[in-house]
């Protein structure tokens, strides 16, 4: 089975290579609109969407997911952009999987912003996620780095910022966290990992079983 998958950011080409060794996979970089109207695009039986542009002028539709499903293609999402569209478009028979599409499907979150990030020309990240921010967070808190009333300043101030702003040292300056305390935790949230790349592993791990059950 061919299989497409949309990523290079929140996973690497190259991982995602190493998990798919066994597979006939072509890569591409975050989904846009219009990257699933191409013709070339109707010679994959399966699509898997992590990463994706998110600008209201880019993102890509649902009708032209829902375009690949009625051409019996199998589509996957999850992680990023993934996941949004899976929590919209699961009952269309688009396959979500992993934490952050159960997120959004059950309604814990749902704001798109949670999941946008930026990221240079070489599909470099620049800005954390918020939602993966949120779980950092408790994290941080569970260690005892931060407070309560440090975690809900955090969690505000991550909120309040848009997207492309977010990094950590925008959100700690903001939260009025400094001296040891902030070197400390800044130390401790790039260390942390990302529940959006665990999802994109996730989602890689139910194609391979998917294929393998046909």
């Amino acid at each position: 089975m061919k299989i497409a998958i949309f990523s290079k950011l929140t996973i690497k080409e190259d991982e995602i290579r190493k998990k798919l060794e066994n597979f006939d996979v072509d890569i591409f970089p975050p989904i846009k609109r219009g990257d699933l109207t191409s013709a070339k695009i109707f010679d994959y039986d399966i699509i898997g969407i992590i990463d994706g542009c998110f600008l209201q002028s880019t993102a890509v539709a649902h009708r032209e997911i829902l375009k690949v499903i009625e051409n019996n293609i199998t589509v996957f999402g999850a992680g990023s952009m993934g996941a949004l569209r899976a929590s919209e478009l699961d009952t269309c028979g688009m396959i979500g999987v992993g934490l952050v599409y159960n997120l959004y499907k059950n309604g814990i979150i749902s704001d798109d912003d949670e999941v946008a990030v930026t990221f240079d020309d070489n599909l470099n990240q620049i800005t954390f996620s918020m939602i993966s921010f949120r779980e950092m967070i408790e994290n941080a808190l569970n260690e005892k780095i931060i407070d309560e009333d440090d975690s809900k300043r955090l969690i505000n101030s991550g909120k309040e910022l848009y997207y492309p702003l977010r990094t950590f040292e925008n959100v700690i300056e903001k939260s009025k966290i400094s001296g040891e305390k902030r070197e400390v935790l800044e130390k401790f949230l790039k260390n942390q990992p990302d529940i959006k790349r665990n999802d994109a592993f996730e989602m890689l791990e139910e194609i391979i079983k998917y294929i393998k059950k046909q």
